[in-house]
């Protein structure tokens, strides 16, 4: 394909691996605001979102601009598609932090559940380490740590969800003034369950990059 494309390539790679960055940066942050109570940390990664948002479509304009100049074939092409399939997973990884921080915001001056705070951080704690490990499996385009990823965490993730879900339902029943605050819980539960999914994904478009194949894991 030629040195212009390798250098091109290169540069496509790094900025994705920047975009991962930034999406766990995000991911990592919103997690520790919430269960902080810190709405300045919060607020900062709302308005992180911002660079996030700008990265992914540099990075769509510039694929869809290497497949029409360069019209790559096979293993190159593979390359192009992977990034601009996996970056969508990333930016909407990233929305999910940002709603995480809307909920620290939300959620200031409720009644709070300690017991459910603590299984939310737990669950947070497992969906940043679950993202890491996909961004660094694409990065090295092993497949088999991607498909260890996704079996590793979907049962987990599934099971820390429930163990929120559970408490904050009976509390709506229980206790009406702390409805607001179980709602909250339940919203950042399912944003943390989205993350994982999206891992998820990543994982999948590692498999693909390593070996062509379009598969679903869990």
């Amino acid at each position: 394909m030629g040195k212009v494309f390798d250098e091109e390539i290169m540069t496509l790679k790094s900025d994705f691996m920047k975009l991962g960055a930034l999406v766990s940066q995000a991911v990592a942050n919103a997690g520790h605001a919430f269960i902080d109570h810190d709405t300045k940390a919060a607020d900062t990664v709302i308005t992180n979102d911002h660079e996030i948002n700008h990265l992914q479509i540099h990075i769509e304009k510039r694929s869809f601009e290497m497949i029409a100049l360069y019209q790559p074939v096979t293993g190159d092409l593979r390359e192009v598609v992977g990034i601009l399939k996996a970056v969508t997973d990333l930016e909407r990884a990233g929305d999910h932090a940002r709603n995480i921080a809307r909920s620290t915001i939300s959620i200031k001056g409720e009644e709070r559940i300690p017991e459910v705070e603590t299984i939310i951080a737990a669950m947070a704690k497992e969906v940043s380490q679950q993202y890491n490990e996909s961004i660094d499996s694409y990065g090295e385009a092993d497949e088999k740590k991607a498909k260890q990823t996704a079996q590793q965490y979907d049962q987990k993730i599934d099971q820390l969800y429930d163990d929120i879900a559970a408490p904050s339902y009976q509390a709506m029943a229980k206790h009406p003034d702390i409805v607001n605050s179980a709602i909250i819980y339940l919203n950042v539960a399912k944003d943390l369950g989205r993350i994982s999914d999206y891992s998820t994904n990543i994982c999948e478009w590692t498999v693909y990059l390593a070996t062509g194949k379009i598969i679903e894991l869990n």
